[in-house]
């Protein structure tokens, strides 16, 4: 069955779902690696397996009371395998506000295939980026504003899946479906079992 927004109408009463809303994340999908070869991508400090999204949640909220400074742009980042189009893809949740895992990418899909879509905090911006073999074909906030080697393809799908203007969220969920064959779930990610690590502020990797 053709995935569309309304497969996602769970994300209105996700209660992990509603946490990384608030405080802003990014979801990637990757194809062509393991979780764990994902959060080595990303340069993550291993911090062994967690139970679910509440693990993760710990773990960003533990390594927030350590760096005591929100001007810090370090996070914490979840992995698991995941059924998916062609086999295992690797789910990479990650709460960064949105914005700590779009330097990766390159790196992240080089042989292989990316796709993600974010949330900043605080403001209602939320952006889709497609990525195969460490070059952007798609990114975008809205389809009528994208760039990328192929900034229009993804268009005609996004409207497909009941993109009208409103409810971008879902449709994103949605059209990274129809893109990877991965389906997301409520319970994909409360009950994952998921390898964790922790990402460093580059800026502060290079202070003493």
């Amino acid at each position: 069955m053709t995935p569309t927004a309304n497969d996602y109408a769970w994300l209105d009463h996700s209660q992990w779902f509603g946490r990384c809303d608030q405080d802003g994340y990014s979801l990637t999908l990757v194809r062509g690696r393991t979780p764990q070869q994902v959060l080595e991508a990303i340069g993550a400090v291993p911090q062994g397996f967690g139970d679910g999204f509440d693990d993760l949640l710990d773990c960003h909220e533990e390594l927030r009371e350590w760096v005591d400074d929100y001007q810090d742009d370090s996070f914490a980042a979840a992995a698991v395998t995941v059924p998916g189009e062609g086999g295992d893809w690797t789910l990479l949740l990650a709460l960064d506000s949105g914005v700590g895992i779009s330097g990766h990418l390159p790196a992240l899909s080089a042989g292989g295939v990316t796709v993600t879509h974010d949330s900043n905090a605080g403001k209602p911006m939320q952006r889709f980026t497609h990525y195969r073999d460490g070059e952007v074909l798609t990114s975008f906030e809205g389809p009528e504003r994208s760039h990328g080697s192929a900034p229009g393809a993804l268009g005609p799908l996004l409207r497909e899946v009941g993109y009208d203007g409103s409810g971008k969220q879902a449709a994103f969920f949605a059209l990274a479906e129809r893109l990877t064959g991965v389906r997301i779930t409520d319970e994909t990610v409360r009950d994952a079992e998921f390898l964790l690590g922790v990402v460093a502020d580059e800026d502060e990797e290079g202070t003493d």
